[in-house]
Order: C-alpha cells, then sequence, then structure tokens
C-alpha cells in the first residue's frame, strides 16, 4: 500500500495538494531509517491507552500532530540505565519546552528511548528528530564520559529512528525490529 492510499473504508484518503500535512489519527505512518522509508499500517482504535491513562485522539487539536518517536544507542553495549534514566526525560521536557512541543509521555529502557510529542503542523517531523538527537546526545556525552570513550561521533543514537504518527508507543515487538534492522544496517548482526 503506498503512502496516500486508503488502508479501511473508515480511514479518510490523504489529499496530495493540501497546503498543511495532516495525518488521520486512525492510520500510523513508520519513518524506518534514515532514508525515511515509509510503512502505513491502521489502527482500530480511536483510543490509546498509555501506561494505563487513555487519552482519546480523536479529540486532538487540529493545529498539531503528534508522534510517537523511538531512538537507541549506536553501540548495543551502551544501555540507557543508572543516572542517565533520571536525566533524559528532564532534558526531553527541557526540549520540548525550549522548541514549543508538548511532550505526552517518555520511556526509557535499557535499549532504547521512546516518547509520544504533539508539535504544530507546521513542525517537520525530521527537524525533530534533529533536534532532540542534537541535545540529547551533546548532554549524554558529556553527563556520562563512559559512552565518550567509544563512540567517536559525537551522536550517541544509531543511525536512523522510527516515528509513528499519533501518541500510541510502539510495541514491544516493532521496537525489538527497528533494533535488528536497525543493528543489521550497522553491521552488528
Amino acid at each position: 500500500m503506498n503512502y496516500f492510499e486508503s488502508a479501511s473504508p473508515e480511514t479518510e484518503q490523504m489529499q496530495i495538494g493540501q497546503k498543511e500535512s495532516q495525518f488521520n489519527t486512525t492510520s500510523r505512518v513508520n519513518f524506518v531509517s534514515s532514508d525515511s522509508k515509509l510503512e502505513e499500517d491502521h489502527l482500530s482504535t480511536g483510543l490509546i491507552s498509555d501506561g494505563g491513562v487513555q487519552r482519546d485522539v480523536l479529540h486532538q487539536n487540529p493545529n498539531e500532530l503528534s508522534y510517537a518517536c523511538l531512538l537507541i544507542p549506536r553501540f548495543s553495549d551502551h544501555y540507557l540505565t543508572g543516572d542517565i534514566t533520571f536525566n533524559l526525560p528532564v532534558w526531553m521536557k527541557e526540549i520540548c519546552v525550549s522548541f514549543g512541543w508538548r511532550l505526552e509521555s517518555v520511556i526509557v529502557r535499557p535499549g532504547y528511548l521512546q516518547w509520544a510529542i504533539s508539535v504544530p503542523t507546521t513542525v517537520n517531523p525530521a527537524h525533530i528528530m534533529r533536534i532532540t538527537r542534537q541535545h540529547t546526545s551533546q548532554k549524554i556525552l558529556n553527563e556520562f564520559p563512559r559512552y565518550k570513550q567509544q563512540n567517536l561521533s559525537g551522536d550517541f543514537w544509531a543511525p536512523g529512528y522510527s516515528m509513528l504518527s499519533g501518541i500510541e508507543l510502539q510495541s514491544p515487538e516493532e521496537i525489538s525490529t527497528f533494533i535488528q534492522l536497525t543493528r543489521k544496517h550497522q553491521g552488528i548482526y
């Protein structure tokens, strides 16, 4: 299915010529790699559960778009554990406040950072990821020199990212698939 095709009768078709890009809240677009390869899946529910909190995405502000984002460390043995698990949510909040974005949720696990964010419709998704990568990488490598010893790139995060429209966070299976594809692309597996 291509990017602009309808996933089901309930899903509205996107208009190619629209001035402002708007995503239907019942579809997901996955930006899997730095090449921004697109994959569209259909979601069947209007309510999303995030850690027991129900959010009604059908009443989303029409001037905002929401995304669920995922980054993994560049090196498979660089785990997000210890003090960094307290610092990353604080840094993510600082970034969002600084750029006028709203952080909906953030999850720090040993193998990944995942968050949901709402931004004005004028904000390019790639810009969100570039800013987040730059600022968090700088803070991580400065505050935690153990990561800097092995990583010479200045970017803590692995190449590519995953970004879905909406605030539903990715399932463990989707995260595992993304990690495997990224590590394979890096030549690690």
